[in-house]
C-alpha cells in the first residue's frame, strides 16, 4: 500500500491542489423583478459559460489531480435546455452540433453527438428528457427526433419515412406517454407515442384559429392544455389534448404583454407561462389563461440582460435561460407569482 511517507506527500500534493485548482463560483448579484417598491417575483442566481466556471467536488478534484481534468468546453450557441432535476443540465449548442451536458454539482461536461453506426447529430436544436431520463433530441438537418438512453446510448428514431421535415419544439407528457413534436416546416404539432408511433396531428400552415405560421416551442400542463408558440403569428396558441383549438394571446408585437420574437415557452408548477422573446431580449410571464403577469430582463451582456434569449426550461422553482449571443445559460429563481 506504500510507505507512510509516500502517503503522507500525496496527501500534501493533493491539499495543495484542493486550494490552488478552486474556481470562484459567480455571485448572487441581488437582482429582483420586479424591482421596488413591489414585491419581488424573481431573483437571478448564477450564469454558466461553460465547464471552466463550474465549482468542482471534493472528490472530482481529486479525480483531476490523479487522472487530469478533461478538457473545457464553453458554450458557443446555446439553444434548448432541459435540467434531470438532479445535477444534469442539458444544452444544445448548435454551433458544436451537439448536446452538453453540465454536471452543477460536481463539475465537468460531457458531449454528446454519436448516434453510433448512424454518424452523428446533424443540426440538433432541442431536447427534453422523459420520466425515465431517456434523452430525446429534435435535429432539423435529420427531420428526426433522436432518442438516447440516459447513459448516453442510441436507442431509435422517432419520425423516419418522412413524417417530419424540421422537428423544433418537442414536450413530453408523461402520464400519457405521448411526445408532442413541433414541426415548423410542416406548419403543425404531430403526437406520438414514446414508441414513435404516430398517433393524430394538428394545425398546418394559414392564418385561422388552430393553424400556425412557423410555429416553434411547445409546453403541456398537468390539466392536458397544450401551448405552442406561434412564432410568425407573434402569439400562443392554446389546444386540448385531442388538438382542439381553445384559445390565442400576444398577438400583437406592440404594448405590454405583447410578444415580437417568441421562441419558447416553460411552465412553473402553477401553471403560469414562461415566454422567451428574442426581439424584446426579455421573458414574458402570463397566467393559464394568457393574461400578462410580468416580464423580466433587458437587452445587454450583464448579468439578468439577454441577446436573443432561446430555451427556456423550469424545475422546481429554478428557471434556465439560454443567453443565445451571450453565449451562456442564466438561472433565476422564482420567488412568488401568484
Amino acid at each position: 500500500m506504500g510507505s507512510p511517507v509516500l502517503k503522507y506527500s500525496l496527501a500534501i500534493l493533493i491539499g495543495a491542489m484542493l486550494i490552488g485548482c478552486s474556481r470562484p463560483v459567480t455571485r448572487d448579484h441581488h437582482l429582483r423583478w420586479p424591482p421596488p417598491p413591489n414585491n419581488p417575483k424573481i431573483e437571478y442566481h448564477r450564469s454558466v459559460y461553460g465547464s471552466h466556471n463550474l465549482p468542482r467536488s471534493f472528490y472530482g478534484k481529486i479525480k483531476d489531480f490523479l487522472f487530469g481534468r478533461s478538457p473545457d468546453m464553453s458554450m458557443a450557441k446555446p439553444y434548448g435546455i432541459t435540467f434531470d432535476g438532479d445535477s444534469r443540465l442539458y444544452v444544445v449548442d448548435t454551433a458544436h452540433k451537439g448536446i452538453l451536458v453540465f454536471n452543477l454539482d460536481a463539475g465537468g461536461v460531457k458531449f454528446l453527438n454519436s448516434m453510433g453506426a448512424h454518424g452523428n447529430l446533424g443540426e440538433p436544436v432541442n431536447v427534453i428528457l422523459d420520466d425515465r431520463n431517456n434523452i430525446y433530441v429534435a435535429d432539423t438537418r435529420l427531420g428526426k427526433v433522436v432518442v438516447y438512453d440516459k447513459e448516453f446510448n442510441f436507442v431509435r428514431f422517432i419520425g423516419d419515412e418522412g413524417l417530419l421535415e424540421s422537428p423544433v419544439g418537442m414536450a413530453i407528457d408523461n402520464s400519457t406517454k405521448r411526445l408532442y413534436v413541433v414541426d415548423s416546416q410542416l406548419h403543425m404539432v404531430k403526437v406520438f407515442d414514446l414508441s414513435g408511433n404516430l398517433l393524430f396531428e394538428f394545425g398546418g400552415r394559414g392564418d385561422e384559429k388552430g393553424q400556425f405560421y412557423y410555429p416553434l416551442g411547445i409546453a403541456v400542463t398537468e390539466r392536458d392544455t397544450v401551448y405552442v408558440i406561434d412564432s410568425f403569428h407573434f402569439a400562443v396558441q392554446a389546444f386540448n389534448s385531442r388538438g382542439d383549438f381553445l384559445f390565442s394571446f400576444g398577438h400583437s408585437k406592440i404594448g405590454v404583454g405583447k410578444l415580437a420574437r417568441p421562441r419558447d415557452i416553460a411552465i412553473d408548477s402553477d401553471n403560469n407561462l414562461y415566454i422567451t422573446d428574442a426581439l424584446n431580449n426579455n421573458i414574458q410571464v402570463f397566467d393559464s389563461r394568457g393574461q400578462f403577469i410580468m416580464e423580466f430582463g433587458t437587452v445587454g451582456i450583464d448579468p439578468g440582460q439577454f441577446r436573443l434569449p432561446a430555451g427556456i426550461h423550469i424545475s422546481g422553482n429554478d428557471i434556465y435561460v439560454s443567453d443565445s449571443i451571450n453565449k451562456r445559460v442564466q438561472m433565476f429563481k422564482c420567488l412568488s407569482i401568484n
